[in-house]
């Protein structure tokens, strides 16, 4: 773009010369004055007005050679005129170049600096808006911090000191942070603020996070005004470019409340669970209470004693399906101590069939499809028959109005495919399967799965406890065989019991007689200590009928006694759990510190042998589970008596 401006003062100067060369006016130096406006005008228009100018002043040079007007040196020849114009049109143009090279780049540089002052403005409201942003996301977390109680702390590796304590942290402990700071810091913290058993969880969890391992742990806190606090924390170990600990940073949360509520609800589930398993409980042993009493009441009504035969063996099954129950019953609370032998599950199912058909509904028929030439298999027989029992049972409740029960045995090889399809952790081979069907109302999917746990049943409160297919699933895992139910509603279910069979030939079990033990030769004094009076009555019967003496007690302070006054007894038959200071494990203690090789014969009617073994007694001793029969208890005798006479 031209400037004709600044050209302007070249044009002036000219005109100004040449009027004055008209007129006669003298200008001084008036050459210099065209150069000056040539210079100005290149150097404030820019290239083309220095041209314009230059070539203009040149003109001039030119007209003035021609007319003789001028300093002898531009005018003396042609040459010099032309070099004076080559001189005036370079001078403006190079002077206009410089000069829009000079406003070019002050152009880009004040577009440079605009832009920069953009950016930096952008980048200043931008840093404005983290910081208010990092501002409310720190307010928020603190907010969430302390609505959830959250306690944050940090320590030192090297010193051992704490870095940061919260408010909330320190207030686990009825501290405030500084205080923590002084009590905490060091390599031999002050841990007086955790409860003296959880202190090495600390000391654990410090020496792995050192080691660079992250830590979770759980301990008891001691505040001064609330007692007890349980404090979780989460620890991770801070690790530099070396790899080396410097430092531990952790969180915090007091889990009193939760544990306190977990503790409420456990009491709750565990009184709930009581109520469900004394209503069931009572409602088995009453089907089997009537059992004994009808057959004990029919046997008042006939005369002659011969017919009593089978009604009293039915009353004395009953008893031991009682004495069966306890133990499923102790086993559910601790692994029942099985004992295993050889039996083929067809005379089992005989066997428990004649029972059923005493307690199963009219409405309900019985059907048995049993393989011939069965292999054999290892089990409890107690538990075998019980666990038929308890599906029985259930398969009445599911056939109210009646129904078809069918029971199955089969020789079964199984694969390595069948178990993994299964889930189950056994291995494959021969196996004897004993399937329960019923036509009942099946079982819905959603609950198939829950059917083996403790307490679950659809019965009524009284009419059930819930733990008949806990029992028999325990049984069965702790056999070492799989459990596989089938069900569909409306049509029925079916249990599939599997057990491992025997790679020994059967030994033929048969129900021993009913032995008659004869007097002993000599007469013996037996100390017999039971608080129960009708059970004691029972056994002093017993005893005394098979020839015994039978001195009795209903105290363990009392039989002591009674020894003490006349220590001629040759056996101690005791009750384990009695009333007073001295307990049978107490009293057989007690009598051997005066005899040390004294016999003793325990009774009890609960499930731990751990009782006896935990007061340091001897594993010799015959331990016997209440309800005891006739010929258990004179067989526990003779052992014991001779085993006396062998060391004597």
């Amino acid at each position: 773009m031209i400037k004709l401006a600044w050209v302007l003062p070249t044009v002036l100067a000219v005109l100004s010369v040449e009027v004055s060369f008209r007129t006669g006016l003298a200008i001084p130096i008036p050459f210099l004055i065209i150069v000056v406006c040539v210079v100005i005008a290149g150097s404030m228009g820019g290239q083309r007005s220095g041209l314009i100018s230059g070539l203009i002043a040149s003109l001039f040079v030119f007209n003035s050679y021609l007319v003789g007007y001028g300093p002898a040196s531009l005018t003396g020849s042609l040459l010099q005129v032309a070099l004076g114009s080559v001189l005036f049109t370079l001078l403006g143009t190079l002077l206009g170049r410089l000069r829009e090279q000079r406003d070019t780049g002050m152009q880009a540089l004040r577009h440079r600096e605009k832009t920069l002052e953009t950016s930096l403005t952008e980048e200043i409201v931008e840093k404005n808006r983290q910081v208010t942003m990092v501002a409310e996301s720190e307010a928020r977390l603190k907010t969430a911090i302390r609505i959830a109680r959250i306690g944050l702390f940090s320590y030192e590796k090297s010193t051992g000191t704490c870095t940061f304590c919260s408010d909330q942290y320190a207030a686990h402990f009825g501290l405030m942070p500084d205080e923590y700071i002084i009590k905490t810091s060091g390599h031999s913290p002050d841990l007086s603020h955790i409860h003296a058993d959880d202190r090495h969880i600390i000391e654990s969890a410090i020496a792995r996070l050192n080691d660079g391992e992250d830590q979770v742990y759980e301990y008891r806190a001691l505040h001064p005004d609330h007692g007890i606090r349980y404090i979780s924390e989460i620890v991770e170990p801070v690790i530099d470019e070396s790899g080396k600990v410097i430092a531990n940073i952790g969180t915090s949360i007091d889990l009193t409340e939760l544990r306190l509520a977990e503790t409420r609800l456990r009491q709750s589930q565990r009184i709930e669970a009581v109520g469900t398993l004394t209503g069931g409980v009572a409602h088995d042993f009453n089907n089997l209470l009537a059992i004994i009493l009808g057959n004990l009441e029919l046997c008042l009504e006939i005369d002659r004693k011969e017919d009593w035969k089978d009604l009293i063996e039915t009353a004395i099954d009953a008893t031991n399906r009682g004495a069966g129950l306890t133990r499923n019953l102790l086993s559910f609370s601790r692994r029942a101590h099985l004992e295993p032998k050889r039996l083929n599950l067809n005379h089992n199912v005989q066997n428990t069939m004649s029972w059923c058909a005493r307690v199963l509904p009219k409405t309900i028929n019985i059907e048995t499809s049993l393989q011939a030439g069965l292999w054999d298999v290892e089990v409890d027989e107690t538990s075998i028959e019980t666990s038929i029992i308890n599906i029985l049972l259930n398969a009445r409740d599911a056939m109210p109005e009646g129904g078809k029960v069918t029971i199955e045995t089969a020789n079964m090889r199984i694969g390595e495919e069948y178990l993994l399809e299964w889930g189950e952790d056994i291995d494959p081979g021969r196996y004897v399967m004993l399937a329960i069907s019923d036509t009942g109302h099946g079982i819905p999917a959603e609950k198939l799965e829950h059917v083996f746990e403790p307490f679950v049943t659809d019965k009524g409160v009284g009419r059930g406890s819930g733990l008949g297919l806990s029992m028999v699933h325990g049984f069965i895992k702790q056999s070492g065989g799989a459990i596989r139910i089938y069900s569909e509603v409306g049509v029925g279910t079916t249990f599939k019991l599997y057990f491992k069979a025997s790679t020994q030939a059967l030994v033929p079990s048969k129900r021993e007689p009913h032995k008659q033990f004869h007097s002993p030769s000599e007469q013996t004094e037996i100390l017999l200590a039971e608080d129960e009076i009708e059970v004691l009555l029972i056994l002093k019967r017993i005893l005394v009928n098979a020839g015994y003496s039978v001195t009795t007690a209903a105290t363990g302070d009392k039989a002591l006694e009674i020894f003490n006054a006349d220590p001629r007894f040759d056996l101690l038959l005791t009750d384990i759990v009695m009333p007073g200071s001295l307990q049978g494990p107490a009293l057989a203690k007690a009598i051997r510190l005066i005899d040390p090789n004294f016999p003793c014969i325990f009774l009890s009617g609960y499930a731990s042998e751990a009782t006896v073994h935990g007061n340091g007694l001897k594993p010799t001793d015959i331990r016997l589970m209440k309800p005891v029969s006739r010929q258990e208890l004179l067989t526990a005798v003779s052992k014991t008596l001779s085993s006396v006479n062998q060391r004597n």
